[in-house]
């Protein structure tokens, strides 16, 4: 046995440990191979709203200065993006102002303008308030839902809305405008109000229109649009669909009927999606009973999870609908509190995960179906987010709570691109993204955003390859007539998928052999809930593991050392002794970061592994790591042919070849895809706080890759 003995101090690396929850157990040993893992990467981030322009904020104060909320623009359906063309819907700022605005981009055309029409038509504020003169209190309900047909080219906007009747709002009870055909895509200097008919309250004539709220419009795969809205209250609606076949519009018909009989009246919150050729409803319902302790609904606001789906379009209420289950369904649906009866409830998280005597939720679920047809949900429940989700393989739904699952703060919204789920959020005011892998609850963040302004709220929306969200400016300043006009952004991403590093990942408590008297503590912390707790000195774990794909590898263990800055272990690796490895302190015993060893050689077979503690009970090991330092792909360019320097560097890498229309992605040593950008004037800014070891993938529009270990100082 080689006993060299490398008496020196490990460089530390503290980046917070991540579960790999997708890890294959063999003799103790989880291997990741070449795991397909989602990269968001910025195009562009532009200027909807003009030059001292804005969206209309309702600044001010709660029920002085608005009702319900401060958001209006961006809020609902929103955002179209269709043939190249990205359509979005907003109010102009500020109070005084308050008219509705439709702007468009070409795409296709680099550094394009947005182009915009103001509408006559302004905002009538909570009962018409602001039509009548009688306050002057904002709507937050008022949204404007866009949609495009593309059977004849033109653009529909449903806005202003709120459960109002036409005694009270004879000319703006339903708001509805509508361009003429074949203008949708026309240039620049012709996208203007001329293409539009005058507005209308009605979509067809003799159609009852009355109490009409959250306006949706989907486009199907053949151009026709469907049209949604809830008709009627909080916790007394039904929701009403409608088709147009590119002429016409057909009559209202009813999905979902709330206007039921005590206890169980409600209405649904939430909304539907064409994705992969189906059309799918997501929801929550608010029965009328919420909030009152004396019958059996038990429900602050929002409760339950609902799933429905029809592989047509529906175009009436004759359109075969389906549960998670894959059995025909009646129209209407109607809910019961009775769970055992309700037609389409998958999940009640208020049951599973609430904490108050009436869990609350207040908002709808988000929620989406992956090409593989994997569904998943996530919901707010007393302030903490829950994720439900499940394969079509799966008989049951699976749930977590916590960890990486959206922040505590918000909810965000979720989306799907091939077999990945992806959350938008907004986190200290910066777009954030954090995807998993279908049927699976393993959520890392792939993008956060570095400009310089923070936002306040946003709507996304996904086609194809392409994430597009559409944000408001957070200026700070919540004074009425100031603070009531902040500007509007519009982002591109481009969504792809790389291939992760070979990571061999050992449970600490899963070692082949150790010393005598071994304690397994249990933390919802530690990788796999277990870790080494009261590790003595001279007590030691031994894994032996498998290796399929042999080569230099860096050794990570993660581990917890709350008091000690000269905590100390000693590690054999295949019969090389490292002694005395400073182990990096965490300050808390619940958190796990990484000590490295770089460029240990693994071979391919059985490989031995021994981890023994020289300062007693000064550290809790939790996992043990081994990343692969080599390619990611067969098909690479040459060392030759593309160079980086200078390495180690401060963040700033020079890069020397003659191909064009780089790439990059700089992975962590857990497989993170931490950062993606275009190569720029032959350079790579990949600047953040923490130093350490990476991995800069570089590609070209062929798939070619370059791998290099780059270490930023």
């Amino acid at each position: 046995m080689d006993k060299r003995k490398d008496t020196f101090t490990i460089k530390n690396i503290k980046m917070k440990k991540y579960c790999l929850g997708l890890c294959l157990l063999l003799v103790f040993c989880s291997l990741v191979e070449a795991q397909k893992e989602l990269v968001a990467t910025l195009d562009s981030s532009t200027r909807v709203s003009g030059n001292g322009e804005g969206g209309l904020f309702f600044a001010g104060t709660k029920n002085v200065n608005f009702r319900f909320g401060q958001r209006i623009s961006p809020h609902g359906d929103c955002v179209d993006v269709v043939n190249g063309y990205a359509f979005v819907t907003w109010y102009k700022g500020g109070m005084d102002t308050r008219n509705l605005m439709l702007s468009r981009k070409n795409l296709n055309v680099p550094n394009s303008n947005w182009v915009t029409i103001e509408f006559p038509h302004k905002h009538v504020g909570q009962g018409g308030e602001l039509l009548k003169g009688t306050g002057i209190r904002g709507d937050s309900h008022n949204t404007a839902a866009i949609g495009v047909s593309t059977i004849d080219n033109t653009i529909h906007i449903l806005y202003d809305m709120h459960a109002y009747r036409s005694s009270s709002l004879p000319n703006d009870f339903f708001n509805y405008s509508v361009s003429k055909a074949n203008m949708a895509f026309v240039p620049d200097n012709e996208f203007t109000l001329d293409i539009f008919n005058p507005k209308r309250n009605y979509l067809k004539s003799g159609e009852d229109y009355e109490r009409m709220t959250y306006p949706m419009i989907h486009r199907a795969d053949d151009g026709s649009l469907i049209a949604r809205y809830r008709q009627g209250g909080s916790g007394n609606g039904d929701i009403l669909f409608a088709h147009y076949d590119g002429s016409v519009w057909s009559n209202n018909w009813l999905f979902h009927e709330g206007t039921l009989a005590l206890p169980n009246r409600n209405n649904m919150y939430g909304g539907e999606r064409f994705l992969n050729g189906k059309f799918y409803s997501g929801f929550s319902i608010r029965y009328a009973t919420n909030n009152d302790t004396n019958t059996s609904n038990g429900y602050m606001l929002n409760s339950g999870l609902y799933y429905a789906y029809t592989n047509g379009i529906p175009k009436n209420a004759s359109t075969p609908w389906f549960d998670v289950n894959d059995t025909s369904i009646s129209l209407p649906i109607r809910n019961n509190i009775n769970p055992n009866i309700d037609p389409v409830q998958i999940a009640q998280p208020g049951d599973d995960y609430g904490t108050a005597t009436l869990p609350r939720s207040s908002s709808d679920p988000a929620w989406t179906v992956t090409e593989n047809g994997a569904i998943h949900y996530v919901q707010r429940v007393d302030n903490r987010n829950v994720h439900y989700y499940k394969l079509t393989t799966d008989t049951n739904f699976s749930s977590n709570v916590g960890g990486l699952i959206p922040n505590p703060q918000t909810r965000g919204e979720l989306y799907s691109y091939k077999n990945h789920v992806i959350m938008v959020e907004l986190l200290g005011g910066k777009v954030n993204i954090k995807t998993t892998l279908e049927g699976q609850n393993d959520w890392k963040i792939v993008y956060t955003g570095t400009e310089s302004i923070n936002f306040a709220h946003f709507d996304a929306f996904v086609a194809g390859n392409k994430l597009y969200v559409y944000l408001m400016e957070n200026t700070g300043n919540n004074t009425p007539g100031v603070g009531d006009k902040r500007p509007l952004y519009f982002q591109e991403f481009t969504l792809s998928e790389t291939d992760s590093p070979v990571l061999i990942a050992l449970e600490a408590e899963d070692y082949t052999t150790a010393s005598n008297d071994i304690n397994v503590g249990s933390s919802t912390s530690a990788s796999g809930g277990e870790y080494i707790d009261a590790f003595s000195s001279n007590q030691f774990i031994e894994h032996k593991f498998q290796v399929t794909t042999p080569g230099v590898y860096d050794f990570i263990l993660l581990a917890a050392n709350r008091n000690r800055d000269d905590s100390i272990m000693d590690i054999e690796i295949n019969g090389t002794l490292y002694e005395d490895v400073l182990i990096t302190r965490t300050f808390d015993w619940n958190v796990y970061l990484e000590t490295i060893i770089p460029d240990i050689t693994l071979n391919q077979g059985e490989n031995t592994v021994r981890v023994t503690q020289r300062r007693s009970l000064s550290s809790e090991p939790d996992k043990i790591m081994f990343a692969l330092k080599s390619t990611l792909s067969t098909n690479n360019f040459t060392n030759q042919e593309v160079l980086v320097y200078p390495n180690p560097s401060k963040g700033i890498f020079n890069i020397q070849s003659n191909f064009r229309n780089l790439r990059y992605n700089l992975v962590n040593i857990q497989g993170q895809v931490i950062q993606s950008g275009k190569v720029s004037q032959n350079k790579v800014d990949v600047s953040i706080p923490v130093q350490g070891v990476y991995f800069l993938e570089l590609s070209n529009e062929k798939g070619n890759k370059l791998v290099k270990k780059v270490v930023i100082q």
